[in-house]
Formats: structure tokens, C-alpha cells, sequence
């Protein structure tokens, strides 16, 4: 799953970089309808995949000072 999220964000950096060395309406329009959800989906793929792994518990090591 976080191969996938890598995948996904990897694409939205290249459309990204893309926009940036072309700056007009069809590469703006690119990122705004897949580059920005494919960063979403990544975002969201990646937490899912961390918060199974159990990264969002918090047990007795949380509350040590």
C-alpha cells in the first residue's frame, strides 16, 4: 500500500514539474484534475497504511516523561 502512495505521489510530482516547465491552461488543468487528487489519494493511502501499522496508538509509552 505505501508503494502504491509512493507511485501516486511520484505522478503528482511529475505533472507538477511538468506545469512548472510549461505554464499554460492544459498542463494547469492536468494538475488540477489528476495531479491534485493523486497527491490526495497518496496522502491518504500512505496514513491509512501507517495508522494499521499502528503508528496512531498511543499505549504507557506515551505518557512518560
Amino acid at each position: 500500500m505505501i508503494a502504491l502512495a509512493c507511485l501516486l505521489a511520484l505522478a503528482a510530482l511529475v505533472i507538477l514539474v511538468m506545469m512548472v516547465l510549461d505554464l499554460s491552461g492544459a498542463t494547469a488543468i492536468l494538475f488540477s484534475f489528476v495531479g491534485a487528487p493523486a497527491l490526495a489519494l497518496a496522502l491518504l493511502l500512505y496514513a491509512l497504511a501507517r495508522w494499521r501499522a499502528g503508528a496512531f496508538r498511543f499505549g504507557d509509552e506515551s505518557r512518560r516523561l
